[in-house]
């Protein structure tokens, strides 16, 4: 047996013994401190720059390249860079501080990934992904962050742009990534704080295809857990994020046998 043959079935194992049902949804998170937008290829992103500061009862999500509507957010604050975020010191996104408590994004096309860069994190932050739109269907997902607060590094504190470096250096600041398994796929993404220390963030990224990694390339981020519904397990055994393993990761036993069965042709 090859050593790449032999690390794989490790791996399956490794995952059988970990993943006990097939997952909705796989969060990962920035591989270093620092990095503030998404590194998925073909993914479309909202910055939030030309959009004016305050409060907006709606606000459209436009892709720049082409024009086409990604989605619509309702109850959308908009705040100038500060200690609390901004990602390159630039306009942010921001739920809670009292003024709203939840911020629905309704996307145009049923989508299979999101990104967003998380500053000012707490654990009062909440992310739901359901199957319609408004918040209703299916609830996909519902990603709390006190898992990412726990597995982050101390590294991820503090704001890390120059003009308010090392400030709120008891929060963390981090790039998050949903991906969703092959035949899942969200209408709309509630995002809610609970309480009033505010939901920071920015780059918010969305794509409508699923992550294959046969195209794709290394799952970017580091594997943090999955989700299926309200059950949120770590990952705490995977591997460093490579195509091989997504592979398993999203397509479980049958896509992984269709990988093997195809090294095996070239072995």
């Amino acid at each position: 047996m090859s050593t790449l043959k032999k690390s794989l079935s490790l791996g399956t194992l490794a995952l059988l013994a970990v993943v006990q049902a097939k997952a909705d949804v796989i969060v990962t998170y920035a591989e270093q401190p620092g990095i503030e937008s998404s590194t998925f290829i073909h993914a479309t992103t909202e910055d939030f720059n030309s959009m004016s500061t305050g409060l907006h009862a709606t606000a459209d999500w436009i892709d720049p390249s082409t024009g086409a509507t990604v989605g619509t957010f309702t109850s959308l604050d908009i705040k100038n860079a500060d200690q609390y975020g901004g990602a390159n010191g630039t306009k942010y996104a921001v739920t809670g501080l009292g003024i709203n408590t939840k911020t629905t994004l309704n996307l145009a096309q049923d989508s299979s990934y999101f990104g967003l860069w998380w500053s000012a994190g707490d654990a009062k932050n909440v992310l739901d992904f359901y199957s319609g739109a408004n918040g209703t269907g299916t609830l996909l997902a519902e990603f709390t962050t006190a898992n990412l607060i726990n597995a982050l590094p101390k590294t991820y504190r503090g704001n890390p742009n120059a003009q308010f470096l090392g400030q709120d250096s008891g929060e963390n600041f981090a790039y998050i990534n949903f991906f969703a398994v092959p035949g899942t796929q969200w209408g709309s993404i509630v995002i809610t704080n609970n309480g009033s220390s505010g939901f920071e963030a920015d780059n918010y990224s969305s794509r409508v295809a699923v992550y294959d990694p046969t195209t794709d390339g290394a799952m970017p981020g580091i594997v943090l857990e999955q989700i299926n519904g309200t059950t949120e397990t770590p990952l705490t055994l995977a591997p460093e994020p490579s195509p091989a393993f997504a592979v398993l990761l999203l397509g479980g036993l049958s896509a992984g046998g269709s990988f093997f069965r195809r090294f095996k042709k070239k072995a």
